[in-house]
């Protein structure tokens, strides 16, 4: 009888842990809501202490021989952005990540001068598929390759002028965020966190 009764308690506790394993597994797959502290992000950001002269980007001309056309993405806004004491209008940037004293940055331009100069508060690695999954490619047809071929040849053996580096993939991506808007700079192998305030 006691036999009997200790494998029932036995059968009872090994059937728990299989229920409770389950029920933890499950919670791993509910998505977790995001807790970073937007305020307290946003009031230790300061705004850009420096100015480039005439609103030039001292980078800019080597990159255009490097690249055959602008490498940064084109940007639109819809809505003011509001960062301090600066307040980005509506319209059309170039976005370029830059780094100085030892900070990272993120420049507007607007046909080509510096319009603004916001802090990135949190950089990452981008995953290495994340671009394929964003911009699904066809497979290239026979005269798709053949083409490629002959302009990566020239590109790259036909003498070291006339090399051309392929412009770095990009992407931008906006999260609502209460009073803010958390905005992600993805620019080749690296991501970029800026936060604005809604107007």
């Amino acid at each position: 009888m006691a036999n009997i009764k200790n494998k029932i308690t036995l059968f009872i506790l090994f059937l728990g842990m299989f229920f409770f394993n389950i029920q933890t597994f499950a919670n791993e797959n509910i998505p977790q809501t995001k807790l970073d502290n937007y305020d307290e992000i946003y009031a230790n950001l300061k705004e850009a202490d420096f100015d480039y002269i005439f609103g030039i980007d001292p980078h800019q001309a080597d990159e255009y021989t490097v690249y055959m056309r602008s490498p940064y993405p084109l940007f639109r806004s819809g809505v003011n952005l509001i960062f301090k004491s600066k307040t980005i209008p509506p319209g059309y940037y170039l976005l370029t990540p830059r780094e100085k004293n030892g900070k990272t940055w993120v420049l507007f331009k607007e046909n080509g001068k510096i319009s603004y100069v916001i802090p990135v508060y949190k950089e990452d690695v981008v995953l290495e598929t994340f671009y394929e999954e964003k911009f699904p490619r066809k497979k290239p047809t026979t005269s798709e390759k053949i083409r490629k071929k002959t302009m990566d040849f020239i590109g790259t053996k036909w003498g070291k002028r006339n090399q051309r580096t392929p412009i770095p993939e990009a992407y931008i991506e906006f999260n609502d965020a209460g009073i803010y808007w958390d905005m992600i700079l993805y620019y080749g192998l690296k991501k970029y966190h800026l936060l604005f305030k809604k107007d």
